[in-house]
């Protein structure tokens, strides 16, 4: 029952009452743990039952660990550029206009990803811009995911940069903090680590993490994180979602005791509202999918400048999508499973995934289900701006193109 967190130096301050828990690796990648803390362990918007020792933090159940590396493309180009270091900087997209990716002491600034260049620039007058380099990213996250395959049993890749790991019967603390070290010492990146029993938890302790830190959520800390959890904190709830359960006095998961689902589906629609039931009861997703190697092929683009437009964000998805199935007809393949992955300017995602009936290497077909699946991600009601769309594919590998019942998820 408790929260561990290491900073970049091997050290985190909570937030809240003066309250502090600091802790670190040793040479050898252990947990250092010492606790100035008189009753709790502060995070925003929850407070967890402090002086415990590390030993006593593993999660209930398997655990899931959700890694991230920090700033990714901003860490790249800092770690390829030393001078960098501890200079406000951004990575920009496209044509230059927009911020892909802002280092730490820009984000101080609150300069964020998705921010027009010109809006950044009267945060920070002294802003340094740096032009994104792909290949350079492409190869830091092979190199990231071939050090996830030393640890884990099973990898469901969230985006280039991270990831959820299932480490079997591993230590999971133990597994991060390898990892972070392993991280920094052979690839030259911070990596944040968050333990959870579920996607969700480990998804929000690796948040909380952050930057280059590492934090565990456990056992009786668990049920009073989904009690006390905003639902403004909850991992891919638009802002619009937020509106409607705001206007029935929804704000905490707690909120949602009493509420029948059929009342709750009318308000932010029969998907949602069983997520949001699942985790307030604690039955949310908490399998780690792993694709089978060599089984996906990917497009993806960037929206110059970040849009909230229907139209807009269908003709990026609908070049994204070009680019998947021109490599899947070059490879002579088959396609079993699509899924769309939108990217909001605050940096969560959310993506819908279909199994189609019939594998198929049809244009006209994909392009039409993608599209379907952009329109079910909600986003065009969601409030956020989109910064970034991307198509999935699956390669079929049996012997005939057919495949069992579809399935939406």
């Amino acid at each position: 029952m408790s929260i561990l967190g290491g900073g970049p130096n091997g050290s985190r301050s909570s937030r809240g009452d003066g309250q502090l828990v600091r802790t670190g690796l040793s040479d050898s990648g252990s947990i250092l743990c010492s606790m100035q803390v008189p009753n709790t362990a502060t995070v925003p918007g929850l407070s967890f039952p402090a002086g415990l020792t590390p030993e006593t933090v593993a999660p209930d159940g398997q655990p899931i660990l959700h890694a991230d590396a920090d700033a990714f493309f901003a860490s790249v180009e800092a770690r390829d550029r030393p001078e960098l270091l501890d200079v406000p900087f951004v990575v920009i997209a496209g044509l230059g206009e927009v911020v892909a990716c802002p280092n730490y002491p820009a984000r101080a600034y609150g300069i964020h990803g998705g921010m027009t260049l010109h809006q950044a620039r009267r945060r920070c007058a002294e802003l340094v811009t740096v032009p994104a380099r792909a290949e350079p990213y492409r190869q830091a996250s092979e190199e990231l995911f071939a050090l996830f395959a030393r640890y884990a049993v099973a990898i469901e890749p969230g985006s280039m940069e991270e990831a959820f790991l299932d480490v079997g019967d591993r230590d999971p603390v133990d597994v991060g903090s390898r990892l972070r070290r392993e991280v920094r010492a052979e690839i030259g990146l911070p990596l944040s680590v968050g333990v959870g029993r579920t996607k969700l938890v480990a998804k929000l302790a690796s948040r909380r993490a952050k930057p280059d830190g590492l934090v565990v959520i456990a056992g009786d800390a668990e049920q009073q994180l989904r009690d006390e959890l905003r639902i403004a904190d909850v991992w891919g709830v638009g802002q619009v979602t937020r509106e409607r359960l705001c206007d029935l006095g929804i704000h905490t998961v707690r909120d949602l005791d009493g509420l029948e689902l059929p009342e709750l589906a009318a308000v932010v629609g029969l998907a949602m509202a069983r997520r949001l039931v699942s985790i307030a009861m604690g039955t949310d997703d908490a399998a780690v999918q792993a694709p089978k190697p060599g089984r996906l092929i990917s497009g993806e683009r960037t929206v110059t400048p970040t849009s909230r437009s229907a139209t807009r964000v269908a003709e990026v998805l609908t070049a994204a999508t070009d680019s998947a199935v021109e490599r899947l007809d070059s490879r002579g393949q088959l396609a079993s499973r699509l899924e769309v992955v939108v990217r909001y300017d605050d940096q969560q995602s959310v993506a819908t995934r279909l199994a189609l009936p019939v594998a198929t290497d049809d244009a006209d077909q994909i392009h039409r289900l993608a599209l379907e699946l952009l329109g079910r991600t909600g986003f065009s009601e969601d409030g956020r701006g989109v910064q970034r769309v991307g198509v999935v594919l699956t390669l079929y590998r049996g012997r005939q193109p057919y495949l069992d019942q579809p399935a939406l998820f």
